[in-house]
């Protein structure tokens, strides 16, 4: 069943479906030490029956909100960061971490549920990698753009360049130096 916890309810997602959160190993090792251990202290407290939440009360129960928002105030403060930051702040690291690790927008859109890669790209854009100059000369690699132009020989291209050199070509550009053969037998 897809479950949302939001405004201090258990509700549908907004999306009207859940989805599969990727999570790592080292936090599913700990998640099932902490359900060993939960198990246990079930028994030892005498509750009825195992709580439904990761973290929870002495007696089982949903956290307080107020309780919580002490807490990680405690821990900004710990960790120097804004004070103003909320759980909902992690959301954003993770995201944001993903994507300067190189993950792809639409894996990172995934796992935050986003309908569209619009939203994710809009929202975390900044974070992507930016002037990668290795991907542009890549394009020199012979899997590159090269393996175009030698489809045709280059006198081939030139003498089409030639021979159209006064006519509308369709291009966007009207800038004559990009239909320059100089330009084709570079490629």
């Amino acid at each position: 069943m897809a479950r949302a916890f939001s405004h201090g309810r258990i509700d549908t997602p907004k999306s009207g479906h859940g989805r599969t959160v990727d999570m790592s190993r080292q936090l599913e090792a700990v998640l099932r030490h902490l359900h060993t251990e939960r198990k246990a202290e079930t028994l030892r407290r005498g509750w009825r029956e195992m709580p439904a939440w990761v973290f929870c009360t002495t007696r089982g129960t949903m956290l307080n909100k107020g309780n919580v928002r002490r807490v990680f105030v405690r821990l900004l403060k710990r960790a120097t960061l804004p004070l103003h930051f909320s759980p909902h702040c992690l959301r954003h690291t993770f995201a944001s971490l993903l994507l300067q690790q190189g993950e792809s927008p639409v894996y990172v859109q995934r796992q935050l549920g986003h309908a569209s890669i619009k939203l994710t790209v809009d929202t975390y854009g900044k974070w992507l990698p930016m002037g990668n100059k290795a991907a542009v000369d890549r394009l020199d690699d012979p899997s590159g753009s090269k393996v175009v132009a030698k489809l045709r020989p280059a006198s081939e291209a030139a003498a089409e360049v030639a021979e159209k050199s006064g006519e509308p070509s369709g291009t966007r550009t009207r800038d004559s130096l990009l239909k320059r053969q100089v330009l084709y037998r570079l490629s």
